[in-house]
């Protein structure tokens, strides 16, 4: 497997960022509008490793109703890779972050 180099030239980041322009300039920069340009930034970059990215992804957790994170990026043995929790600039990211790592089930 190939190291994957991302750069901020690359051409699916550099769309990433004009669509974040776009919405910020028309105010529509909140989480649910915002969540589909990263979506699609984090498919572009999973594909050359044959991951793939499922929303709303569901986790099991044993003697506990499950937890749902908005999206994780799984590989080809349905392994989860990373995990994903939209936020937007409204959003007190610490204590959103906070709230997915008392679940015991994040680590930092």
């Amino acid at each position: 497997m190939s190291n994957f180099k991302l750069k901020p030239t690359h051409a699916p980041v550099k769309a990433y960022y004009e669509t974040l322009e776009k919405f910020g300039r028309g105010k529509f920069d909140y989480e649910g509008n915002i969540r589909r340009a990263l979506e699609s930034l984090l498919e572009k970059c999973a594909r050359p490793f044959d991951w793939f990215v499922v929303g709303e992804y569901q986790i099991t957790r044993t003697g506990k109703s499950p937890l749902r994170v908005d999206a994780a990026i799984v590989d080809a043995f349905n392994l989860p890779r990373g995990y994903w929790e939209a936020k937007d600039v409204k959003d007190d990211l610490k204590a959103e972050m906070n709230k997915k790592f008392t679940t015991g089930l994040f680590a930092i």
